[in-house]
């Protein structure tokens, strides 16, 4: 049996980067004058500083993936490479592939029979198939026409860390682990600004994964000094928060550059850490958070299709004049609940079954 182990509120932290995800990708309009109308300029304007839903998964999959291999290490005494591509392979790949499909296959024919307008497709479906999408669509000036393929980018960076960084850890004695973790980061972020590479660029992503796996590191090995760094009042966080939303007005502005983004990356660590070892300020203390959290792998894939559908619905098959009530309130939460609904499913029918399948090869439960 895997001994049981799991951080609290964790699964809230996951919450908060999939609703963050979501209000970035949620209002979209086709009218001109809804487009150019205060209310929808001032909602849009504000949605940008949700776009740092995906960074906080990165940092959080850095955070995660690093301390459970080092205490797999530690405990076991051996890293066992192979049911850890097995765990990561039952995990990712079937909503992965799910997703693949709808965009490459299902929804290329209601685009056909139901929309009748051409059939367009820019997207590679090996590269995505490869988990390479993130390339693909730096390839590329638009994002892909099939619906729900665009999300599976940061699936595809994160699939491509989980190849290397066991092979890091093996490579390195224990407790250098660390070093090579640090010497990432820090070649991550010159890489970044001397080839001026984007977000979608997985190099630029290791920014965001090689931090949390600095504070993963740091909670298992140093963690007296993470207590310590983390013992701070209420007041004191909310001055992390806002230091956070500094650097991400800063971020989205070009200010500081690569500077603001490792600053981004590190203070989201950092929460991650104070949430974990702090008692006074936890986000799952916040209604329903930490419920929805196992749900937020499905959410995060499917909400850009449920955005596809509720649109669909509205305006072609019911026809209802759009306005900014539809744009702003309706849309957004007709498709939130249908991507609940539709997450829930997925997980109870679909990915519990492999979750349990997962267990077999798991020397820890996380």
């Amino acid at each position: 049996m895997a001994e049981k182990f799991r951080f609290q509120n964790l699964d809230s932290i996951r919450t908060i980067a999939f609703l963050s995800t979501f209000c970035a990708h949620a209002f979209y309009t086709e009218s001109e004058s809804i487009a150019n109308s205060s209310a929808f300029k001032f909602v849009i304007s504000f949605s940008h500083f949700f776009s740092f839903g995906v960074p906080i998964f990165f940092v959080l999959s850095g955070f995660l993936i690093t301390f459970l291999m080092l205490k797999e290490q530690q405990e076991k005494n051996i890293f066992n490479l192979k049911h850890f591509y097995v765990r990561r392979v039952l995990r990712i790949w079937p909503i992965y592939f799910i997703v693949l499909i709808f965009g490459f296959i299902v929804f290329p024919l209601i685009r056909m029979f139901v929309l009748h307008q051409p059939l367009e497709e820019t997207a590679n479906p090996l590269m995505y198939a490869l988990f390479l999408s993130n390339f693909d669509q730096l390839a590329h000036v638009t994002l892909p026409n099939g619906v729900g393929l665009g999300p599976t980018w940061s699936v595809s960076v994160e699939e491509q860390f989980y190849l290397f960084w066991p092979i890091i850890l093996l490579l390195f004695p224990k407790k250098k682990f660390g070093l090579a973790i640090l010497l990432t980061l820090i070649a991550s972020v010159i890489f970044s600004y001397s080839f001026d590479l984007v977000a979608k660029h997985t190099i630029h992503c290791m920014i965001y994964l090689s931090s949390g796996a600095l504070f993963g590191y740091l909670v298992f090995y140093q963690k007296e000094k993470i207590q310590k760094m983390t013992n701070i009042n209420s007041l004191q966080f909310s001055i992390v928060l806002l230091l956070l939303f500094v650097l991400i007005y800063a971020s989205i502005n070009g200010i500081g550059s690569y500077l603001s983004v490792t600053g981004i990356a590190l203070l989201i660590g950092y929460i991650i850490a104070f949430q974990i070892q702090n008692k006074r300020f936890q986000f799952q203390k916040i209604p329903f958070f930490e419920k929805l959290g196992k749900y937020t792998y499905g959410l995060y894939l499917y909400h850009v299709i449920c955005n596809f559908i509720i649109h669909i619905l509205i305006s072609d098959l019911i026809k209802l004049q759009e306005s900014q009530f539809t744009v702003l309130v309706l849309k957004p939460i007709l498709s939130l609940g249908l991507s609940l609904v539709i997450s829930f499913l997925s997980y109870r029918y679909l990915e519990s079954y492999f979750l349990r399948l997962k267990t077999k090869f798991s020397p820890l439960k996380s």
